[in-house]
């Protein structure tokens, strides 16, 4: 969805904010990625992410994305959402790393130009704990059950969708 919404702006000049939020609670088990239903998800995203000219690395795992969450909110503070977006995208989807570790989100934030020691004191620390929590807490208030999703005015699209499906919500239809 990341992907077909940055198109969806492009084409219309627009840009929608974004939030994180975890799908799983922390204290549930890491999902496996032999599941039948984590692998008809990724399935439903490579078909998308193919009809966009690209092609997605199924990784080992599915980590857990708060700390990913964590740096995403700490690099917004400095204006580099969308860059940090970006690079964690990358980073899972394309080269297939582990987003769920300190390590790898510090090399992240290093790329992007923040501080390499401030970036590892957020993450190890849970800096952004209570705004990730109103964060899920407004999700799921607005209906949002899984993630992706997203949320406007005239309605909420989850899971993955095409560039149109998603402009046709953006222009409220």
């Amino acid at each position: 969805m990341h992907r077909a919404l940055c198109a969806a702006e492009e084409q219309r000049d627009i840009r929608v904010g974004r939030e994180p939020i975890e799908s799983y609670p922390s204290d549930a088990p890491l999902t496996d990625t032999r599941d039948p239903f984590w692998q008809a998800r990724w399935a439903e995203g490579q078909r998308v992410a193919e009809t966009m000219g690209f092609s997605l690395v199924q990784p080992d795992l599915v980590p857990r994305s708060r700390k990913a969450h964590e740096l995403f909110l700490h690099a917004k503070e400095s204006a580099l959402a969308r860059p940090a977006l970006d690079a964690i995208f990358e980073a899972y989807f394309l080269d297939g790393r582990d987003i769920g570790r300190i390590d790898v989100l510090v090399d992240i934030a290093h790329s992007l130009g923040l501080d390499l020691t401030e970036s590892k004191a957020v993450l190890d620390v849970d800096r952004y704990e209570a705004d990730l929590a109103r964060i899920h807490r407004q999700a799921t208030e607005a209906g949002v059950t899984s993630a992706p999703g997203l949320v406007a005015p005239t309605g909420t699209l989850q899971g993955f969708h095409n560039q149109a499906a998603i402009g046709t919500l953006l222009d409220g239809r």
